[in-house]
């Protein structure tokens, strides 16, 4: 093969990346000793080479840039005993040495092994710290909800005590629950009905208590309430449009059909 052919045909670009076999490299390094265009091609394709690497090198940290060139300076060295090793040389202008290459690949391949485990890091972190804002952010939601319920309840309470249509009937406790109290805040137009209890005994369980207006002697359901935990402290009840008095009985849950009365635990006048 004559020089033109060598360097069009791309053995140069092998030869330079250590792609050749034997006898096909001994034809590159004959044709770079016999003419200066070939060796001045081969420089040129070194160079771009170099000029490559260099650019899509990362900069490693000081730790990890110091222990590879350390290394690689200790390889070159090579141990102390080694036996003397006779160069051979492809003319009397010797090849750029590769020996930067192999150190720029390493530390390349050490940086970006080294990133990719900070990325890595850093991501895990990234997911940790977003799974923490998304559980505070449900935890907030619950908590304004809640507030928001516990708002309107109160607001709810404020129209029906400051509504002034309302009458407000107070409760007394009967022998049964001396102790006990309660409002009746009702507005005989609208047939509105609500209960403010006071102060009651816990109902047992499978008991509730149940309200009842009085009407021409005759009591009349006005629906059953619950007490304790979560229930509103100002209850809205069954409708009524004429009452003389309003009553309360401890009946079984879901409320009966005519009141217990020997169960009455508070009563009030209209």
């Amino acid at each position: 093969m004559n020089a033109d052919e060598i360097i069009s045909s791309g053995m140069l670009e092998a030869y330079a990346m250590g792609q050749l076999s034997g006898a096909d490299a001994r034809v590159v390094e004959q044709a770079c000793a016999d003419d200066p265009r070939v060796r001045a091609e081969l420089d040129q394709i070194e160079e771009a080479f170099e000029l490559q690497a260099m650019a899509a090198a990362v900069a490693p940290p000081p730790a990890i840039k110091a222990q590879v060139l350390q290394a690689v300076s200790a390889e070159k060295k090579g141990p102390a005993t080694a036996p003397p090793v006779i160069p051979i040389t492809r003319d009397t202008k010797a090849p750029r040495s590769w020996a930067w290459l192999a150190a720029a690949a390493t530390i390349a391949f050490v940086v970006s092994a080294a990133v990719n485990v900070m990325v890595l890091s850093e991501l895990k972190n990234v997911r940790v710290e977003l799974a923490r804002l998304e559980n505070d952010r449900s935890v907030l939601a619950e908590e304004l909800q809640v507030q928001r319920a516990s708002l309107e309840r109160s607001q709810n309470m404020l129209a029906v005590v400051s509504d002034p249509r309302m009458q407000v009937v107070a409760l007394n406790g009967t022998a049964a629950d001396p102790a006990a109290k309660a409002r009746v805040y009702w507005d005989k137009e609208r047939k509105a009905v609500h209960i403010d209890v006071l102060q009651l005994a816990q109902a047992p369980a499978g008991k509730q208590y149940q309200l009842w207006a009085i009407v021409d002697g005759q009591p009349v359901d006005a629906g059953v309430f619950d007490m304790g935990d979560g229930t509103a402290p100002i209850q809205a009840m069954k409708g009524i449009g004429n009452a003389q008095a309003f009553a309360v009985t401890l009946e079984p849950e879901g409320g009966s059909v005519n009141p217990t009365l020997e169960a009455m635990v508070l009563i009030g006048q209209v």
